[in-house]
């Protein structure tokens, strides 16, 4: 598993449009080769991060052009660009049986 880490910042008052046009391009964001998931949270005011994780590091590769043109889009609901960082899984805490993301 690869992973895309992506700090994010951005005006209070547009957090929620900022999902709204997540929800609009989730298409487009399900159609990238490899990708396992995306998940945005919210971790302060004005504050927040994007998680990705890939099936491969050839797959987050492949994956950044459009991943840059879907940050060029959100640039309206941002304070700066998001500053990524990036990197493979070493180790992976499975959680309890029956949590959401406890058993593969």
């Amino acid at each position: 598993m690869f992973y895309r880490m992506s700090r994010l910042h951005f005006e209070d008052e547009k957090y929620h449009e900022l999902l709204a046009w997540a929800e609009s391009v989730e298409p487009r964001v399900g159609e990238i080769e490899g990708l396992v998931f995306a998940d945005i949270a919210r971790t302060g005011s004005g504050e927040g991060m994007i998680l990705a994780g890939y099936e491969s590091e050839s797959d987050f590769e492949s994956a950044r052009a459009t991943v840059s043109e879907l940050f060029d889009e959100m640039a309206g609901f941002l304070t700066d660009r998001p500053h990524t960082h990036a990197g493979s899984s070493d180790f992976s805490f499975k959680g309890r049986p029956g949590s959401p993301r406890g058993t593969r």
